[in-house]
């Protein structure tokens, strides 16, 4: 996932405050080849959480050189029943209308490389997972059942990247989604597509999280040049390009207090500051200012929202400047803000 991960002060404020040491965060990665993302690492260890993927020798990997017993990896695949309504809906349609990816340099470079590359480096280099050793696809497991039999509900946080299925394993967590409900959600999206609904496009997921309560706070794009013109790769892998269409990227979705107060007495405090901290982790302090500044006063133990709100200003300004000294220049003079000022 690519959103900005700099601001992380006033989050590790609050953990080595203890203030999760009862109630770690929870996260539910899904498609977690490669580990779970530094980002999490912040809250450790106040941490538990699961990784999902069905390349049987890359969760073998992960388990062997994870340090931390409240993280887990689980070989599977997640998905929904036969005969659920979204399934049937989708009927015999792709899973996405007119794809332009088998027209891509990328998609080209893959296959002319999948000849070259030696096995055991095709998942890293060319991100071959569908070749390797997988758990048994028969055997579909829901993220409901997951936060479930691992104890982690109320969940947190999901993230969901699976080249492909991704709005099954979304609908999958429903259950656990919107009446845990979870903080936050990072899902790999798809800027191509037609007009069903059961397209794993942008649109539908989008339309689908405002339903369930959600706003869009992060959105990123990876461009994908034609095969017919190949522009340089952004990375050492066939993937995105420097030039070239949206195709996919990765969108962010959070609760959002301020605009929905009921969340205020529907959600326990030390979920509203994990909340918090999940905006100061994905480059949203000001949204953690917001938040941080509408909570109770003792709502910690050793460190106030004022301090809190001083960290976050002061991790933005890379200055000793409190909170209050900040917002009063802003409101004398708002061209304080301006470039080269």
């Amino acid at each position: 996932m690519e959103f900005n991960v700099s601001f992380n002060r006033m989050t590790r404020t609050m953990v080595d405050d203890g203030a999760f040491a009862s109630s770690p965060l929870t996260l539910v990665d899904v498609g977690c080849s490669g580990g779970i993302g530094g980002l999490w690492r912040t809250f450790e260890p106040a941490l538990r959480a699961v990784g999902v993927d069905p390349v049987i020798d890359e969760c073998h990997r992960l388990t062997q050189r994870e340090m931390n017993q409240a993280v887990q990896y689980l070989a599977s695949f997640v998905g929904l029943p036969a005969n659920h309504p979204f399934i049937l809906k989708r009927a015999n349609r792709d899973l996405w209308g007119a794809n332009p990816f088998p027209r891509t340099s990328a998609a080209v470079a893959g296959a002319i490389l999948a000849t070259r590359v030696e096995s055991r480096d095709k998942l890293a280099l060319l991100n071959d997972w569908p070749h390797q050793q997988l758990a048994d696809p028969g055997h579909l497991v829901t993220v409901d059942n997951i936060a479930s039999e691992y104890k982690l509900i109320p969940l947190d946080f999901l993230k969901i990247d699976v080249d492909g299925h991704d709005l099954d394993v979304l609908y999958s967590a429903e259950q656990t989604i919107r009446f845990g409900p979870v903080l936050g959600l990072a899902l790999e999206v798809n800027y191509i597509g037609g007009a069903a609904e059961t397209d794993h496009s942008f649109h539908n997921t989008d339309r689908l999280m405002r339903q369930w309560g959600y706003d869009l706070f992060g959105l990123t794009s990876r461009l994908y040049s034609a095969a017919a013109l190949p522009g340089p790769f952004e990375y050492s892998i066939c993937a995105q390009t420097r030039f070239g269409r949206p195709v996919q990227g990765d969108a962010l979705y959070l609760l959002d207090p301020i605009a929905r107060p009921g969340l205020f007495s529907t959600l326990p405090v030390e979920r509203l500051l994990k909340l918090a901290c999940l905006f100061e982790c994905f480059g949203l302090p000001d949204h953690a200012a917001e938040l941080i500044a509408s909570l109770p006063e003792h709502c910690l133990p050793t460190v106030s929202p004022g301090h809190l709100l001083d960290v976050l200003t002061g991790e933005i300004t890379n200055s000793s400047i409190s909170y209050q000294e900040y917002m009063e220049r802003f409101e004398n003079d708002p061209t304080s803000l301006y470039p080269g000022r």
